[in-house]
């Protein structure tokens, strides 16, 4: 099996997916990644680590690092300015992610959902671009191959917002209903894996321990997803 995730930022790997790679790639899967941006605009640490001028080289690096232990075989970096994707045309950003699609044949392409996880601009921007390649690209395929939103339900936002570790910088997140969650990924055995790759981001120390702290909550090891396009062959 070839998996394929869209991200838009270092550590976004970690955060959405990080457990469920860890499955498929010790089960046998190849999984690769296509990340946006290099993270520059983001935190250089609670306690600086580097300059912001050299925030995007050390993340890089980080994302490596994660990527690794996630068993992740390969990065391809878009190379676009962190925070300014959604100043970016989805025609062009999908362009260039159709192009790795076709040429990677992944049987599963992993992205945001239609809020980017936290309503952050280039969350959002990169599934409406991953979105349309991924549509333009079911056409021109015979194989089978599924588009697949990493979620979040409803309830568990609530139990977030009652814990106190619910992302909101961006605005209010409204999550997806229960009944539309399709694929719910038991990581229990891989969830130490997640967190080891989360610790190599640590430039993003304060949101991977804020993170941490839903660890007593039943779904701290499930990761949610719903199935967003699927070719139907004939």
């Amino acid at each position: 099996m070839k998996v394929l995730c869209v991200f838009a930022h270092p550590d976004d790997e970690s955060f959405s997916c990080g457990g469920t790679i860890a499955k498929l790639t010790k089960k046998g899967a190849t999984v690769k990644l296509i990340t946006a941006t290099r993270g520059e605009a983001g935190s250089v640490g609670d306690t600086a680590l580097c300059t912001q001028e050299e925030l995007g080289n050390v993340r890089e690096k980080e994302l490596r690092s994660a990527a690794k232990i996630l068993g992740i075989s390969q990065i391809f970096f878009l190379d676009y300015k962190d925070g300014k994707l959604d100043k970016i045309s989805v025609a062009e950003l999908s362009e260039k992610i159709e192009k790795i699609i076709v040429k990677e044949q992944p049987d599963i392409v992993i992205t945001f959902n239609k809020e980017g996880g936290s309503r952050h601009p280039d969350h959002m921007q990169i599934n409406k671009a991953a979105t349309h390649a991924f549509a333009s690209y079911v056409k021109k395929t015979d194989e089978h191959v599924r588009l697949y939103y990493a979620d979040i339900p409803k309830s568990l936002l609530a139990k977030l917002e009652q814990l106190g570790t619910l992302y909101t910088s961006f605005g209010k997140i409204e999550g997806t209903h229960e009944n539309d969650i399709t694929t719910v990924v038991n990581i229990l055995k891989t969830t130490e894996t997640k967190l080891q790759a989360f610790k190599c981001h640590k430039t993003q120390e304060k949101d991977w321990k804020n993170y941490i702290k839903r660890k007593n909550l039943p779904e701290f090891t499930k990761e949610f997803f719903t199935l967003a396009q699927e070719n139907e062959l004939a």
